[in-house]
């Protein structure tokens, strides 16, 4: 798991730098309406942004953790029940929408679907390695809050998702979700409406990319963990036996 969080790091600094902008011309704007409502406008944008680079950070780091799952070598069977469903469930349903996509453009080659279905029944056979479908596991429903990211976590096999992911983050429960629920409604509002009944500041928008960044590098830590736990953990060698000690010297 090694591009998901740079690159969401790398997309949430071009935010902030926009929202020190914005803090730097604060006087331009205090003497001129438009610049005052084109800060606005800028800040509203931000706040939209930020949850499609939470769901492309989501899914990103979906796919690296299949992929270092598959690595493992864990014979399929033996993964927790919960990545063995989705695989199934929400796998199969990926392969239905790409054969729904790809029907009318080219309805006889559907290379996406196929693509699909044979990573989807490679788990089937005794041979190593399968291919699981990461994009099952990926799904956000567009705008990620506290449930979408929980039920994110729980395809898994992360039976406390909220709380797990919030004591990685050194918060608790309550703060996370709240955290994300309002940041949520703001994101709604300025999308929706095109203005927020309270426009976030430049301070605002500072706060959510702290929050998208500590979410991002909480959900690295806890895919860590679970990759550092049974059955993706390689057994450690058992310790060589001691030798036998020598036998006493021979009398004279």
């Amino acid at each position: 798991m090694q591009n998901a969080l740079p690159n969401l790091k790398a997309s949430l600094d071009k935010v902030r730098a926009i929202a020190d902008d914005i803090d730097a011309h604060a006087q331009d704007a205090l003497k001129d309406a438009a610049i005052l409502a084109r800060h606005e406008t800028t800040l509203c944008a931000a706040t939209v942004i930020l949850s499609g680079f939470l769901e492309s950070f989501l899914r990103e780091i979906a796919e690296e953790m299949i992929a270092e799952i598959c690595s493992r070598s864990v014979p399929f069977d033996q993964l927790p029940s919960k990545v063995r469903v989705t695989h199934y469930w929400d796998g199969a349903a990926h392969v239905r929408e790409m054969a729904r996509q790809e029907r009318s453009a080219d309805p006889l080659l559907l290379s996406k679907a196929a693509d699909a279905a044979r990573r989807l029944a490679s788990v089937g056979g005794t041979q190593l390695p399968y291919e699981i479908v990461w994009e099952g596991f990926a799904q956000t429903q567009a705008n990620p809050g506290p449930d979408e990211v929980s039920t994110f976590l729980k395809r898994f096999h992360i039976d406390e998702p909220l709380p797990t992911l919030a004591g990685a983050m050194n918060t608790t429960q309550n703060t996370l979700s709240l955290s994300l629920r309002s940041f949520m409604e703001i994101r709604n509002e300025c999308a929706h409406t095109g203005k927020a009944k309270n426009v976030p500041t430049a301070s605002d928008v500072r706060n959510y990319c702290k929050l998208m960044e500590d979410v991002g590098a909480g959900v690295v830590t806890v895919f860590q963990n679970v990759l550092c736990a049974p059955p993706y953990a390689v057994p450690a060698p058992a310790p060589a036996p001691a030798p036998a000690p020598a036998p006493p010297p021979a009398g004279p």
